[in-house]
């Protein structure tokens, strides 16, 4: 700590100066353990923002009210993960009504999400683009990404999907709103770029003949929120190329998806067990059947039903316990 600022103790940011505080002070202050803080800023992103002139990080009023955002998600039950992605998502401005006692804080279902899932369908079919755009970069801002993916975002694609199958909807509207998700999610994954750094700890690809790679883009932006850094491989990888790829030199985890049914005797199973290195697969999508195995002795098979999920394998994966 620098300096010391006026109690705080409500709950309710104060006005920004430029007090800051070190891991210590903080940890003093909130009743937390350094090391806690030390874990929650090295894989969630939730930690100092400023710098000495000597280099050291500190800790501005914005970062400590997030911080105890994220300590009053976590000790009411909610996954770390999880309440890190609320507190990362709210604005400062936002944060003091978030940290008010008796204001429920979103981490489940989307607020407005059947409206919101309407305006979508409504805006894709009038081919109104900037209406969209307007409307995804809301959803993913007002709680956190997965919450705006299950809640609204895919049951808006699954909608003008069957809109466009039945006949009522075109398939440039299907497009239009497929891509400029795509846009969306990305910019959320560039806006984390400075956290994720130079790192490629996970690799996202589709399988081969699958042209669908939306939920790898929403995996990227998720995983990019955690901190962590994916080598996005997209759509129609060849069995050899992704084992040639994993067998080499780059990030020994890997999410694969498959919206088109595959043969319980798919040729991955066999390459598979050339795999000499440890490898943690990770299958999403309808088209894996129900019951797999591998006999690769290397191979770590895991199955995610759902974004959450995903995520959450990956993510252990790929970060220390702790």
């Amino acid at each position: 700590m620098t300096t010391t600022p006026n109690d705080d103790s409500n709950g309710l940011p104060i006005p920004h100066t430029a007090l800051t505080w070190s891991v210590g002070g903080v940890a003093e202050r909130l009743d937390l353990a350094s090391s806690t803080l030390r874990t929650w800023d090295r894989r969630y992103g939730i930690g100092p923002s400023q710098r000495t002139e000597g280099g050291h990080r500190r800790y501005d009023e914005v970062d400590i009210q997030r911080v105890r955002l994220m300590a009053q998600l976590t000790g009411r039950g909610v996954p770390a993960g999880t309440a890190a992605r609320v507190a990362t998502s709210v604005d400062a401005a936002g944060l003091a009504s978030a940290l008010a006692p008796n204001t429920p804080t979103t981490t489940g279902a989307h607020p407005g999400a059947h409206s919101a899932v309407e305006a979508i369908v409504s805006s894709a079919a009038a081919l109104d683009a900037d209406g969209l755009a307007r409307i995804y970069q809301r959803v993913t801002r007002e709680s956190d990404l997965v919450s705006a993916w299950t809640s609204v975002l895919a049951p808006a694609l699954r909608k003008i999907g069957e809109r466009w199958s039945d006949g009522s909807l075109g398939v440039d509207s299907e497009h239009l709103a497929s891509e400029l998700l795509v846009t969306e999610l990305r910019s959320l994954t560039r806006a984390n770029r400075a956290r994720v750094g130079g790192r490629r700890e996970v690799v996202l690809a589709s399988a081969d003949e699958e042209q669908h790679y939306l939920p790898l883009v929403a995996v990227e932006a998720e995983l990019s929120l955690q901190g962590i850094g994916c080598l996005f491989l997209g759509p129609r990888v060849p069995v050899e190329a992704l084992i040639d790829l994993v067998g080499r030199s780059t990030p020994p985890v890997v999410f694969l998806w498959a919206s088109i049914t595959r043969p319980a005797t798919d040729p991955l199973w066999t390459a598979l067990s050339s795999i000499e290195r440890p490898l943690t697969l990770v299958i999403g999508g309808p088209g894996w059947p129900e019951d797999l195995t591998t006999a690769s002795p290397t191979v770590t098979l895991k199955r995610a039903a759902t974004l959450d999920e995903a995520c959450e394998a990956l993510s252990t994966s790929v970060l220390p316990p702790g």
